[in-house]
């Protein structure tokens, strides 16, 4: 998961006093209880910012968020068996001069789906997808439509395990303030439909997002800066 701490690497501070995010890694033992944090590898925390955005459903494939000195781009480490590889590029037109902040990869690795701000789209950040090809490279992107992107920000976007259940954040389709965790399905033609708001007690007046489930899909996990938390953006679990 992503912490901002002073056990980040280098332990420096951005200009509004906050410590870089880094990539953590916690176990839990046979009592239920979770170990302190430690950096996940070497190879992929930096002295800038630096956030695990997703985890493929087996498990072999991080997806990471790197600053870039202010150009955010996403990468992709892979598991050897024994640490996570240093951070990979996905090619075609993924990244850019823009900011890219968040992607997610299907249970089958052929569609990803990724979040911009580039030129465009419907307004602030958009979500975008990639198909793979059979030549093994990433299809241009192509931008979901009106039906999950609007004139405000989209982000945290997940992909079910079931293929068919589209998960993100937004600040509009009528949210109950800041970004709200919504779900939209796939229908015919790769279609969307209208996305359904998860609501209250997941949504809150504040910022609910980054919501991923298990690889069973039976749980659910997001991150919220409402009340009764230990500061800022907490990560929650719930039942499905």
């Amino acid at each position: 998961y992503t912490t901002r701490r002073n056990t980040s690497t280098g332990g420096e501070r951005t200009p509004d006093g906050q410590f870089f995010e880094d990539i953590v890694i916690s176990y839990k033992d046979e009592e239920a209880k979770w170990s302190s944090p430690k950096s996940v590898s070497m190879f992929i925390n930096t002295t800038g910012h630096d956030a695990a955005v997703n985890l493929t459903p087996d498990g072999q494939t991080l997806i990471t968020f790197r600053d870039d000195n202010g150009n955010g781009n996403v990468y992709y480490s892979t598991w050897d068996g024994r640490d996570w590889t240093s951070l990979q590029q996905f090619g075609s037109d993924i990244n850019t001069k823009y900011w890219e902040t968040h992607a997610c990869l299907s249970a089958d690795g052929n569609t990803l789906y990724f979040v911009s701000d580039r030129p465009g789209g419907f307004g602030g950040r958009d979500i975008y997808s990639c198909v793979k090809l059979p030549n093994g490279k990433w299809s241009l992107a192509k931008n979901l439509g009106p039906a999950i992107n609007t004139k405000y920000d989209e982000d945290g976007v997940f992909i079910h395990p079931d293929g068919v259940t589209l998960i993100f954040a937004s600040k509009g389709h009528k949210t109950m303030g800041g970004f709200d965790i919504f779900f939209g399905t796939i229908e015919e033609h790769r279609k969307f439909s209208q996305p359904t708001n998860m609501g209250y007690p997941i949504n809150t007046p504040d910022d609910d997002v980054f919501f991923v489930t298990s690889p069973d899909g039976k749980r659910g996990y997001f991150s919220s800066a409402k009340d009764g938390g230990f500061g800022e953006k907490d990560i929650y679990t719930m039942y499905i």
